[in-house]
């Protein structure tokens, strides 16, 4: 066999070579050469590591320190309802929505959601019957204390945390400010504050 066609065999077989493939021509055996693997990424393909972001704690609140917030939402609350008077006030999406509720001059509960100083919802009465109605009444002409005056009550109590619920209620026989207040490290107070002579009767950790 002359060379020339020695040549060219040898040059098939290195063709063949770089496909892959392993061929035998005459006396020659060429064995592929390693590429990448299907499905690897090349290095200049790898996505950067991903920086590390800090997340709040589970309790974290947006809301600044004190009951000035809760307050705000109620003044709103209660211009939507000319002549009502507060009953409850409780935070809601971490801050951003206040769930207000109200009671009308009938003794109607009205509820009201504020969010950035606006009526996002509401007033929607409440359905209530007469007996409902008597209980809400004795609690308010019961309570000596309003709404701000009650919050002012629990932000002193706990000054650095916010007030993020408070709410008129019965315990144990006597009308009561019912409220929850949160800390910057996540935990999360009860405070309850006598209606009648605002007298704070209980200051408990809960979580």
């Amino acid at each position: 066999m002359n060379k020339s066609i020695i040549g060219a065999l040898v040059g098939a077989a290195l063709l063949a070579a770089g496909c892959g493939a392993v061929r035998e021509v005459g006396q020659f055996a060429v064995e592929p050469t390693p590429g990448p693997t299907m499905g690897s990424p090349s290095p200049s393909m790898e996505s950067p590591p991903e920086t590390g972001t800090m997340s709040p704690s589970p309790g974290a609140t947006s809301m600044k320190p004190g009951a000035g917030e809760l307050k705000d939402a109620a003044k709103v609350a209660m211009a939507a309802v000319p002549g009502s008077k507060v009953v409850s006030v409780e935070s809601e999406e971490n801050g951003m929505v206040w769930e207000v509720k109200v009671v009308g001059s009938d003794g109607t509960e009205h509820q009201v959601d504020v969010k950035s100083g606006k009526v996002v919802k509401g007033p929607t009465a409440e359905q209530m019957d007469e007996q409902e109605k008597a209980k809400m009444h004795t609690r308010i002409t019961e309570a000596k204390l309003d709404y701000a005056q009650a919050a002012d009550k629990v932000a002193a109590a706990v000054p650095e945390g916010s007030v993020t619920k408070l709410k008129l209620d019965t315990e144990n026989g006597k009308t009561v400010w019912k409220s929850d207040v949160m800390t910057p490290d996540g935990t999360q107070h009860e405070v309850m504050v006598d209606a009648a002579t605002g007298e704070v009767t209980k200051k408990n950790e809960t979580s």
